[in-house]
This record gives structure tokens, C-alpha cells and sequence, in this order.
């Protein structure tokens, strides 16, 4: 059993206050890390360490958070070695692995778990680190006392990964005071003798410490994002059911269309293809036999084949315009429905829903409609 770790444990003194649970465009801070672990094929469960101040805050986030493996809650210490410590502490002796990233950095990939999971294959350990480029100067007054040379010189980062023995046996060896000294687990590792591989990271992989760094991650955030709307509306005939994000809704309506008229899937697809640049649904899929009565999610998968495969999906946020049957007795069905089709996970996927409110310059009463908006994300 492989384990991650994700320390979000500290106070912010230098940030102003509690970072892990800021908001990153629409987001807590730390659900950017917690993502990635939650959909990672390296990870069987995930520790979040936390200050207990914060407790309650995420606790009511995760009770929404649709989880694909154990959250596991547990408090942090005065430092990042003891809050650490105290997941290590408590994981069962069959951890095999355990990956140890800080919610500070976001804009970690999925890939570079799978790096360390099999660098840890061949050795006791390995990090995630950079090259220094730089110049390095060694001052004494502001003064320069003398370069440094950069030659074999790395900058650490996390994720970390390692033998879980082996760290464990670190820690049970070294006392509470000597501990704070090791700024991250790697150097704790080293200090016992262990062989710790480096794997060049070439991608960015910002730490936020002050305020400032949010912007410039925010900035990262949306400098490789593509948005793309689509809109769709049927008219609305007797029938037995509606199609909606291909789920089945038993109602005495159905959509008067060519295809099944799921106008979810059509505002969806829409919306991708504009954020792929590549036209809209109608001339993918214009009204010839070939596409009558055709399951709209059929016609989403044809189009998800043509996203590169260095582009993903990070979010889709879509509004519907009904005014019966409900839609939120059916969103968890229809979430499902719409994660299997895209491959992406469900809480990636927004859905909300609106009726006309009796308002007579918008007669919905036989038709329905809805918006996407699609954000694509390039991982170069």
C-alpha cells in the first residue's frame, strides 16, 4: 500500500495567515495538491495534515468532496518535521511507499507522482528538484565573501517519496529537538545513510510563502488555460423521459431534436470545441441520417479523441435553464454520467440549474436550454 502524505500544517506567518485554505481562482489552496493525489494511481490513501484551528473549515469542504480513495484527517505540529511525524505515526506498518508533498506548491502533476514511484523502485528514496542556474554568492555584511560553485547544486522541491520503513526508522532515531533541523524528510534520509535519487523537474513548481506568490501562480493558472462556451436549446414534446448529460430523467417530456436532444452534452461539446478552436457541433455532426436519434454522448466522445494529448480538461462549469422536472435530485447521476464519458473526474465538473421564475419575457414553459463553459490545460 502506497500512501500520500500532503502537509498543510503550518501558520502563515509570512503569508498573513493560514495559506493551505486561501483562495486560488474559486479554490482553497491546498485542493490543488489534494486533486492530484485523489486521482493518482500511486496512491492508495491520503493524510492531510492540518492545523486544528482549521479543522472544521475542511472538514465541512471534504464532506462534498467527492473522494476516490481515504482522506484522512490529522493535526499538525509546531513544525513541519512533527506535523510529518505525526501522519507517519499512525500509518499501517503495510505502507510500502509514502509520498510526502506540501499543499504550498499547486501546481504539481500527476506525472511526477508516477516519476517517484518508480524511482523508489531502485533506491531508498528520491525528491523532486532543480538545477541551480543561478549564481551563487556567499555574503557576510551584504558583502560578498565568495562564489559558490553551482556545479552538482540542486533545489529541492515536493513531492518526496520513500521507503516507509526506512523513513519511519529515521524518525523513531532522532529526537524531537534534532528534528526541526531537517528542513524535509530527503535530508533527514541522507543524514542516516540512505540513497535518495534526484529527479530533474523541469516543469514550474512555485512554493507560495507570501502573498504575492498567489498572483504569479494564479497568473501560471490561467497563462495555460483555454475556455471555451457553448450554448444549446430544444423544444420541449410529450414523451417519457429526458436526456440530460446522458442521464434519464422519467418526466412527460422529451426534447424535439434530430439527435436524443440532450442539450447538456450538445453546450458541453460546444464549448470544447471552441476551446480546441475547432468549430462548433453542427459541423461535426450536421442533421443527416447518419446522426438521427445518436446518444449525444456518443457524439462528446468523437470530439474528446481530438483533444492533444498534452491538453486536459480542468473544469467544467455548466447552467441549465428548466422549469420541470428538478435538477438537483439528479446531479450526482448526471455528474457520473458526464465523468465516464470525459475521463475526468467528477469534481471537475460543475452543474447548476436555474428555472424561468414565472418571468413572462422568457417563456420557457416548452423548451429548455443551457450554457458550458469549458477550461482546457495545457501541461507543457
Amino acid at each position: 500500500m502506497n500512501v500520500g502524505v500532503i502537509v498543510a500544517g503550518g501558520k502563515g506567518s509570512r503569508f498573513g495567515g493560514y495559506k493551505q485554505t486561501a483562495i486560488l481562482n474559486n479554490r482553497p489552496l491546498y485542493q490543488y495538491s489534494l486533486d492530484i493525489f485523489n486521482n493518482s494511481d500511486s496512491i492508495d490513501s491520503i493524510y492531510l495534515v492540518i492545523p486544528k484551528d482549521l479543522s472544521p473549515e475542511i472538514k465541512k469542504d471534504l464532506s462534498t468532496y467527492d473522494k476516490n480513495k481515504p482522506i484522512i484527517l490529522c493535526d499538525g505540529g509546531e513544525t513541519r518535521s512533527e506535523s510529518v511525524y505525526n501522519a507517519i505515526k499512525i500509518l499501517s506498518k503495510d505502507t510500502k511507499t509514502v509520498f510526502i508533498h506540501d499543499a504550498a506548491r499547486p501546481l504539481i502533476r500527476n506525472k511526477h507522482l508516477s516519476s517517484l514511484s518508480v524511482a523508489c523502485a531502485k533506491s531508498d528514496g528520491a525528491i523532486l528538484a532543480h538545477p541551480v542556474s543561478d549564481t551563487l554568492k556567499k555574503a557576510n555584511n551584504n558583502n560578498i565573501a565568495f562564489t559558490v560553485d553551482r556545479k552538482n547544486l540542486w533545489l529541492a522541491e515536493t513531492p518526496q517519496a520513500f521507503n516507509f520503513l526506512a523513513l519511519n526508522t529515521c524518525y523513531k532515531n532522532t529526537n524531537s529537538n534534532d528534528r526541526k533541523f531537517f528542513t524535509d524528510e530527503a535530508s533527514l534520509m541522507e543524514h542516516n545513510g540512505y540513497t535518495i535519487q534526484i529527479i530533474n523537474n523541469k516543469t514550474t513548481n512555485i512554493k507560495i510563502t507570501e502573498m504575492e506568490d498567489m498572483a504569479f501562480v494564479k497568473g501560471m493558472l490561467y497563462q495555460h488555460n483555454k475556455v471555451g462556451i457553448g450554448v444549446d436549446f430544444h423544444s420541449l414534446v410529450k414523451g417519457k423521459y429526458l436526456v440530460v448529460g446522458g442521464h434519464k430523467i422519467d418526466c412527460e417530456f422529451e426534447s424535439d431534436a434530430h439527435s436524443d436532444g440532450d442539450v447538456l452534452t450538445h453546450a458541453i461539446t460546444d464549448a470544447l470545441l471552441g476551446a480546441l478552436n475547432l468549430g462548433d457541433i453542427g459541423e461535426h455532426f450536421p442533421n443527416t441520417p447518419e446522426y438521427l436519434n445518436i446518444s449525444s454522448i456518443e457524439l462528446l466522445k468523437k470530439i474528446i479523441q481530438k483533444i492533444p494529448k498534452n491538453i486536459k480538461i480542468a473544469m467544467i462549469d455548466v447552467s441549465i435553464v428548466l422549469n420541470k422536472p428538478k435538477i438537483s435530485p439528479h446531479k450526482k447521476a448526471i455528474k457520473a454520467s458526464l465523468s465516464e464519458a470525459l475521463g475526468i473526474d467528477k469534481n471537475i465538473i460543475s452543474i447548476k440549474a436555474t428555472t424561468t421564475n414565472g418571468l413572462k419575457f422568457l417563456d420557457m414553459t416548452s423548451g429548455w436550454g443551457c450554457e458550458a463553459i469549458v477550461t482546457l490545460s495545457n501541461e507543457n
